[in-house]
């Protein structure tokens, strides 16, 4: 069994070591670093612990809490350590990849987790993507495991439950998880077993969210599951200046005075008022939605010219930004094909799921700056 793990470390290595040379070069080059809205604000939470506040999800500041709390508050160290979660990455994708496609053919999908552009950028900042892929990853690859039934089994759905529960703290939107993977079951035909395997998701979950949502009780006054600003997100997916992106808001004064106790209940009742007086526009606004979720890749080159990344040379931003998104086109296409194909595996249900998961999201939730605080 050692000599088999060695192995496959063995194999993944090179993608692993390569990856993480292209992270610390992308945090090198881009030092020192103008930390953008969404990273001021995460940081900021990191340093107060979310005290008296839950409109974000918790589970990055706190990452980032323990991770200043061992490397202390030096901005690029903290990058390092985040890009230094690309290698588990890594080593998960070419093993979800062999569970596939089959023995030995992990190495390319290794290599296009090590090398993505997007992927390097994201593991370059403050921002929880990195922490989101590593977790999704290990939840498939828990859930996906090779197991006979019986107890087994149940430890590992139940442990992948709890990975899935620190993920929902992260990004809530895979609360939904659970249910999508019960009804591609059902399409699988996985009938009964699928729904009882996925209700044992729950358990883990719980585990991770209940005593979240008791705090948030506590601490607010409100039965908010990870965060207070569901209810704000709609409202900002279904205003006058929506366009299905993150377009800036230019009024906010319906928001003036309000505790963060009522955000929800105040985001849903303007959203819902919206989308009752101007059904046909909102109904155009879900197709514009999932453009701009599967449209170009956007955030190095607008980073650059708002000067949080210092800029080298206009040649390598511009190259950079063209090559982040020709492999995103090719990612896309690829992936889309192997996942509409006619192969069947656990690991293609999981990506299924996770598709239709962001896809029924993003229907309804975008606007702009998501983490905006009225």
């Amino acid at each position: 069994m050692k000599k088999e793990s060695l192995a496959a470390w063995r194999a993944v290595a090179p993608q692993a070591i390569a990856g993480l040379v292209a992270r610390l070069a992308l945090v090198a080059w881009t030092t020192p670093l103008e930390l953008s809205q969404t990273e001021s604000r995460f940081w900021d939470l990191a340093t107060s612990r979310l005290a008296a506040t839950a409109f974000l999800p918790p589970l990055y500041p706190f990452f980032l809490a323990l991770v200043r709390a061992l490397v202390g508050d030096d901005l690029t160290s903290v990058r390092v350590v985040g890009a230094c979660l690309s290698i588990p990455s890594i080593a998960m994708v070419h093993r979800l990849a062999e569970r596939h496609l089959g023995p030995g053919e992990g190495r390319l999908p290794a290599w296009c987790a090590a090398l993505m552009p997007s992927l390097v950028y994201y593991d370059g900042r403050l921002r929880s993507e990195s922490l989101g892929v590593l977790l999704l990853l290990l939840f498939a690859l828990l859930w996906t495991a090779p197991a006979s039934g019986g107890s087994r089994g149940v430890r590992l759905t139940v442990a992948a439950g709890g990975v899935l529960g620190l993920l929902a703290l992260l990004r809530p939107e895979f609360l939904l998880l659970p249910v999508l993977l019960a009804v591609v079951g059902l399409v699988r035909r996985a009938g009964q077993g699928g729904l009882r395997r996925a209700a044992l998701l729950l358990p883990g979950m719980l585990l991770f969210v209940g005593p979240w949502t008791l705090r948030n009780e506590r601490v607010l006054g409100t039965w908010a599951l990870v965060s207070s600003n569901a209810g704000y997100n709609l409202w900002k997916s279904f205003t006058p200046w929506s366009d299905g992106s993150q377009v800036p808001i230019e009024n906010y004064t319906a928001w003036d005075g309000v505790p963060e106790a009522r955000y929800d209940a105040l985001g849903f009742e303007l959203g819902w008022a919206y989308i009752r007086e101007h059904p046909v526009r909102s109904l155009i606004l879900a197709p514009a939605k999932l453009a701009h979720l599967f449209g170009p890749e956007r955030d190095f080159l607008s980073d650059t010219r708002r000067g949080r990344f210092p800029s080298r040379s206009r040649l390598v931003d511009l190259g950079f930004g063209v090559t982040q998104n020709l492999a995103w086109i090719l990612l896309l296409g690829g992936g889309l094909f192997a996942l509409l194909g006619p192969s069947r595996t656990p690991v293609k249900d999981v990506a299924l799921s996770v598709l239709l998961n962001l896809a029924l999201v993003h229907l309804v939730f975008f606007g702009d700056d998501r983490f905006h605080v009225p």
